[in-house]
């Protein structure tokens, strides 16, 4: 299927039937579309007996729009010759028929047209971008559209169909609302008075709310008032239009929150820097008292308090010294568990919210995780994807940190959630398992920090205990080095893949406990049910159960297995 591989906003100059029928002009204007830097133009495939009765008051002026087979062969030739791509509006079955066998980019359904089933299931069939007009449609009617067309690429597009349209009327902030309910990239198309100074700033208040396809009219000129000059610009102010566009682009710069090249330099000019306020002798705990901060001659990149609190000086260091990491040494590692959230999921909606028994699985969990004497918090690393929101109001709620990232990307989040609480070992488990081998998290850890390992894990267990230890640095090194399905939910794949770089513990528990045949984790409805007798069973309020009590009753138990056992292996998260 054809894409739209566009890495900016991608800008369709919107001919429509400027050209009044004539191939010359029709030309002309693609020619000013091109040389603006458009990335598309648009044309309306028009049949004049298709559109309205002969009796009506526009019926002649249709007719005079219509072109032959051979004229659309002809624009389609001169915008490929040019290097622009052709969009075309269809307002029937007949048009749409007609058009697609031409090699056009993309299609366009007019808003009237998204309660045509007829139209919309023949248009599924094209191999071509569809933009879905949303103006003055209900919800109800975009989702019957959406539905029929949900194996295609859709574009919605945002905008009112009064001409020119009036400031109130553009709603603009109903393109979140769109992007929110449909998960679906949203374009914009105002037809505000081309004279208006908003004229050039309604597309760019769009591209701040998110859009991905902004669609313009243009025309040759304006003064003339020919067929659609209304919302029209001139070429010169689409040109201008178009570097305001990427201007634009480059100040909204990325969603990832890294820290550019400028922003580096403005932090060694004027943040302050950790000094001594007196003499420290070495192996001296650091504590609040004894620092300050200041601007300083001599720039380093400064620490934060966070990270001194509790260090050792590795050497005696004089007064007003700047505070940097190789002064400093770890009395001990600080350990964080991070929760990755979303409530996406094929088999079973917002799992680690899913109620057991009086209590949600995430709230079973950190419980268990609490009583670890080494791991110092708990933060929700949680898909910054709409709808995930609901994370975000449990983290409130429960005085919990969190952080949005990205909602594919789950390696980065983790790094991010590690940096936030700048922590140097990360308790990773997935939050949708209500239990867990938390009896042996602190003895794990201390193996793995005796060890100096960069990854543990622990073979054998029932699916769904697990948990891994990892290094942050080494999460950093896998997301600098990894392709995209090393960043994925199996955020320590790079990691198993180059075990040579890495020093990797496989930690073997009691016998009693090795039990992979055990499915424990939550994915479908199936684990639900055997999660929710166990807890009848052997829960006393959110006091945990031991893995070990849990097998037994499992084994005590063999029709409750049963429940799950048809569930393949593979239906979870991969632990390597």
């Amino acid at each position: 299927m054809q894409k739209l591989k566009q890495n900016g906003v991608f800008v369709i100059a919107e001919i429509a039937n400027s050209h009044e029928g004539k191939l010359s002009v029709a030309k002309e204007i693609i020619k000013a579309a091109a040389n603006t830097k458009a990335n598309a133009v648009k044309f309306q495939k028009i049949i004049a007996d298709e559109l309205a009765e002969k009796e009506h008051e526009n019926y002649q002026m249709y007719k005079n729009l219509e072109m032959s087979d051979n004229e659309w062969k002809d624009i389609i030739q001169f915008s490929k010759k040019l290097k622009i791509k052709i969009f075309v509006d269809v307002f029937g079955l007949k048009g749409a028929e007609e058009i697609s066998k031409q090699k056009i980019d993309g299609i366009k359904i007019h808003s009237t047209d998204l309660s045509n089933p007829r139209l919309l299931e023949f248009v599924s069939k094209l191999k071509i971008p569809i933009l879905l007009s949303t103006a003055g449609c209900t919800l109800s009617e975009i989702d019957y559209a959406v539905n029929i067309l949900s194996k295609n690429e859709i574009i919605l597009m945002h905008s009112f169909q009064g001409y020119p349209t009036k400031i109130e009327d553009l709603n603009l902030r109903r393109i979140l609302s769109l992007k929110k309910r449909f998960d679906l990239p949203i374009g914009l198309m105002d037809h505000i008075s081309g004279d208006s100074e908003l004229a050039t700033i309604i597309p760019l208040l769009g591209i701040g709310l998110g859009v991905q396809i902004i669609e313009k009219h243009i025309t040759l000129d304006r003064s003339k008032k020919g067929l659609d000059y209304f919302s029209a610009l001139n070429p010169n102010e689409f040109s201008m239009l178009m570097s305001l566009i990427k201007k634009s682009e480059i100040a909204m710069g990325k969603e990832e929150f890294n820290i550019g090249k400028n922003e580096l330099q403005y932090r060694l000019l004027h943040k302050k820097n950790a000094i001594t306020k007196k003499m420290l002798k070495k192996n001296t705990i650091l504590n609040e008292s004894m620092i300050e901060f200041k601007r300083t001659k001599l720039k380093k990149e400064p620490l934060s308090l966070n990270y001194i609190m509790g260090k050792k000086c590795v050497k005696d260091i004089p007064k007003n010294t700047i505070l940097t990491k190789s002064l400093l040494k770890h009395s001990k590692k600080k350990i964080t568990a991070i929760l990755a959230c979303r409530v996406d999921s094929t088999r079973l909606f917002a799992k680690p919210l899913q109620l057991v028994g009086k209590y949600r699985i995430i709230e079973l969990l950190i419980n268990q995780i609490n009583k670890s004497k080494l791991i110092e918090e708990v933060i929700l690393a949680i898909s910054e994807k709409p709808g995930n929101e609901i994370f975000v109001d449990f983290a409130k709620k429960n005085n919990l940190k969190f952080i949005l990232g990205n909602d594919e990307d789950v390696l980065s989040r983790l790094i991010e959630a590690a940096q936030h609480t700048d922590s140097d070992i990360v308790f990773r488990i997935t939050p949708e398992n209500p239990f867990i081998f938390w009896e042996g998290i602190d003895e794990v850890i201390k193996k793995h920090i005796s060890g100096k390992y960069d990854l543990t894990v622990i073979d054998g267990l029932p699916l769904g205990s697990n948990f891994e230890i990892i290094n942050r640095n080494a999460l950093e090194i896998s997301h600098k080095n990894g392709r995209k399905k090393h960043r994925s939910e199996l955020c320590t794949l790079y990691i198993n893949e180059n075990q040579k770089k890495f020093r990797i513990l496989r930690h073997k528990p009691s016998e009693k406990i090795i039990r992979p045949d055990i499915r424990l984790t939550v994915d479908t409805p199936q684990d639900l049910i055997i999660s929710r007798l166990i807890q009848k069973k052997l829960g006393k309020g959110k006091k945990p159960i031991t893995l070990q009590k849990i097998i037994e009753f499992l084994d005590k138990n063999t029709e409750i297995m049963k429940i799950n056992s048809d569930v393949p292996i593979g239906v979870s998260r991969i632990w390597n």
